[in-house]
């Protein structure tokens, strides 16, 4: 599969509006569009199906929780995309972060070995997955079910428990009503490989 380098810009998001036709704006956006200058930032304050609407119309989809941890943890399964130690300023994560969102790539170093960025932090991101225990998983959880989907990834936080260290794993894993949108929730689009054929 492919997944999309950067996470989906508000750029990109107002593109998608003017051609589609699509009305539902992002909850902050003014004026019918974003504020001035933010342009390279990840849209948020949208809502799950209004991610998978715009992911199916530029044809692709929302990568699965599965694509996604692996897009984030390479070919070795490292802990963090850069590697297995944290390191404190590499991605715009909790308090030594913006506490607010970044430019796309505007932590360079938050980048994971296939090349894919921001996968530690900026803003937290849709999957397309319930929020299901995993197969052999035997605890339960009052949370699984098909009311709840897969947030992957940290983001710049202002306060709560998304500052504790768990949350900063490539494996950590979350959950958001799909209804709902949030401050620090975007998301990245994935697509399945296209095989070329001869004639």
């Amino acid at each position: 599969y492919y997944i999309d380098k950067y996470e989906v810009t508000n750029e990109e998001y107002k593109k998608f509006l003017d051609l589609s036709g699509y009305d539902e704006l992002p909850g902050h956006w003014e004026n019918s569009t974003y504020a001035d200058g933010t342009d390279r930032y990840p849209v948020t304050h949208v809502t799950w199906r209004e991610a998978l609407t715009y992911a199916l119309w530029a044809r692709k989809t929302l990568p699965t929780e599965a694509q996604w941890e692996k897009a984030a943890r390479g070919f070795e399964g490292s802990l963090y995309p850069w590697g297995n130690g944290y390191e404190k300023g590499k991605g715009n994560i909790g308090i030594e972060g913006w506490r607010k969102t970044a430019p796309v790539g505007g932590f360079p170093e938050d980048v994971s070995a296939f090349q894919v960025y921001d996968m530690a932090g900026n803003v937290m991101e849709w999957t397309l997955d319930w929020y299901l225990p995993y197969p052999g998983n035997t605890r339960g959880d009052p949370r699984f079910g098909k009311r709840m989907k897969v947030l992957r990834g940290n983001g710049f936080q202002k306060a709560g428990h998304y500052f504790l260290e768990a949350y900063r794993y490539s494996f950590a894993r979350t959950e958001a009503d799909p209804d709902s949108f949030y401050e620090n929730v975007g998301f990245r689009c994935a697509s399945s490989f296209i095989e070329e054929t001869g004639s």
